[in-house]
């Protein structure tokens, strides 16, 4: 079965200035979901000066799943502590709007990050073409030219 290939038309930057750096930690947004309150869940400190990374499944979640999420990274005081947030680009582009709307709905909105920098349509994840994210590694966004780079080495 092959895969469906979209054109990249390069990452979106939802909100956010200048360059943040932190190390890589996040995975798929419906795993990380069941990884809740078991051994598996980061400790607090791991989230500490971190780039949060997350993308959807071929499940396609609806947005309205998006926004309870992202309201519990609120409420455990996760967006507290890191330094930005990439997201992959939504299975088959399906609710590619409607999540951008979620994310700015609930991260800037309702939860008051306004500065919080947020790059958006990324190849990663469930999503082809794709990249490797290297969980841990230390990575930087720059908001003004919209570029995500990988700073450390992903093997020892």
């Amino acid at each position: 079965m092959q895969r469906n290939t979209y054109k990249h038309e390069g990452y979106e930057v939802l909100q956010g200035n200048g360059i943040v750096k932190g190390h890589l930690i996040g995975g798929c947004i419906e795993v990380l979901e069941m990884l809740k309150g078991t051994e598996a869940w980061p400790e607090k400190e791991q989230w500490k000066n971190s780039i949060l990374f997350f993308e959807t499944s071929e499940d396609t979640p609806d947005p309205i799943y998006l926004e309870y999420w992202l309201r519990n990274y609120g409420s455990q005081g996760i967006l507290n502590l890191i330094n930005g947030i990439i997201i992959g680009k939504p299975y088959d582009n399906k609710y590619y709007e409607e999540y951008k709307k979620v994310i700015l709905k609930i991260v800037r909105d309702e939860l008051g990050f306004k500065d919080l920098p947020i790059m958006y349509n990324m190849n990663f994840g469930h999503t082809a073409p794709m990249i490797t994210i290297p969980y841990g590694c230390v990575a930087e966004i720059d908001c003004d030219k919209a570029m995500f780079r990988i700073l450390e080495s992903g093997v020892i």
